[in-house]
């Protein structure tokens, strides 16, 4: 089940890197994704990783509506540093899609990973764009 998941994974990070579903293109990034090297060593826990993996496809479309916000911003952002729980460091596939999932994001940048009361948390850099002043309406006086 983790080959599966490891292919379905390469192969949807080619789609996106490439933007073409052609045949193709498609079969090119399969046969990447097959005989691309493969983790060795234990096996993880399912759970985790379906969860991580959702997370990072639902950033997608969570990216693309901040760069549509990015484009219509006022240009002053509110900058916010926040702190964000990770996943044990042995699991470092799920580690990666959680990044992925942060960092997907025209304003989110993971900054590091450290150790904060015994347990391992994500350093997140993020900021937020201020909505446009509504413009002046121009009068019929005028």
């Amino acid at each position: 089940m983790g080959f599966l998941l490891s292919c379905l994974l390469r192969l949807l990070l080619w789609g996106l890197l490439t933007a073409d579903t052609s045949a193709i293109n498609l079969l090119i990034g399969l046969a990447l994704a097959l005989l691309l090297p493969h983790a060795q060593g234990p096996r993880q826990p399912l759970a985790p990783l379906l969860k991580a993996l959702w997370r990072a496809l639902m950033a997608i479309p969570l990216a693309y509506g901040e760069a549509l916000a990015l484009i219509g911003g006022s240009g002053e952002e509110q900058e916010r540093w926040l702190e964000q729980p990770a996943s044990p460091p042995s699991q470092r596939l799920v580690i990666f899609l959680e990044v992925l999932a942060i960092t997907l994001t025209p304003f989110t940048l993971v900054l590091g990973l450290s150790r904060v009361e015994g347990r391992s948390v994500y350093r997140i850099h993020q900021l937020r764009p201020q909505p446009r002043p509504p413009r002046p309406t121009p009068s019929m006086e005028d």
